[in-house]
């Protein structure tokens, strides 16, 4: 967990695309006749892990110049790292995110909501009419992965993998093989991965129930699983229990 601060913030977005949450919080007041008088609005900022990550927790905190606090939560086996007063909002905003970006749509609406609360101080609001039309349209929000260097994108993808993949394994002829194993709700960034190494398998889609659709990238073929390898190899930015995971999965198929 040795990062300089380009690396760590360049990681941090893209492990904040996988695993944090921007909240913007209504909070109804109403009265005796069932009314709705103003809406309160409070914001915060989260990451949420198993308790054996931690470490992680604590290590972002540092990074993060000692902001929020970190709570454990035994019955869930849960870690947070939570950010809640408007000094230490505006900080993340104006020294991580500002100049760090995030790639994923939601996650992109989700800030952008936020920020716009924070920087305008917005507390209170007369009524639901007011908070609509402060809503951040996913029309006006695009993600500018086009004008982003490579030593950004790399150090994005490490972080982004550190929170989203999977390093796993499937049946083959009766022959237990590797796999790695990617699914999000953002197709873009999907093929961004696919097409920054080259992969070979397709991405698929798929719907369940009420959720939203998600898009998954399926890595079996030797080449591929190497080139992933070397890269995160060469990266060498895989932090926490991610990091053990894969060391036991190349271990364990001798990658």
């Amino acid at each position: 967990m040795n990062m300089n601060n380009n690396v760590f913030l360049s990681w941090f977005a893209g492990f904040c695309d996988a695993e944090s949450n921007f909240q913007t919080t209504k909070i109804k007041r109403i009265n005796k006749d069932g009314k709705i008088t103003s809406i309160g609005l409070k914001y915060s900022f989260h990451i949420g892990l198993h308790e054996r990550d931690k470490p992680l927790l604590e290590f972002i905190q540092v990074k993060l110049d000692n902001k929020g606090k970190i709570y454990e939560y035994p019955n869930k086996k849960e870690s947070h790292l939570a950010i809640y007063t408007n000094s230490d909002l505006k900080w993340i905003i104006e020294n991580v995110f500002n100049n760090y970006s995030l790639l994923t749509k939601g996650q992109l609406i989700r800030y952008e909501q936020f920020k716009l609360g924070i920087i305008n101080n917005l507390k209170r609001l007369d009524s639901l009419d007011d908070f609509n039309k402060i809503m951040v349209s996913s029309d006006n929000i695009k993600s500018n992965i086009n004008n982003l260097s490579s030593f950004y994108i790399d150090n994005w993808i490490v972080g982004f993998l550190n929170g989203e993949v999977s390093f796993t394994n499937t049946i083959n002829k009766n022959n237990l093989v590797p796999v790695i194993y990617l699914e999000h709700t953002d197709e873009t960034v999907i093929k961004l991965i696919k097409e920054r190494f080259n992969i070979s398998s397709n991405i698929f889609s798929r719907t369940r129930d009420t959720r939203k659709t998600t898009y998954i990238l399926t890595i079996k073929s030797k080449t591929d699983l190497k080139t992933i390898v070397n890269f995160l190899d060469e990266m060498n930015n895989l932090i926490g229990y991610k990091l053990i995971q894969y060391k036991e999965w190349k271990q364990k198929f001798n990658i």
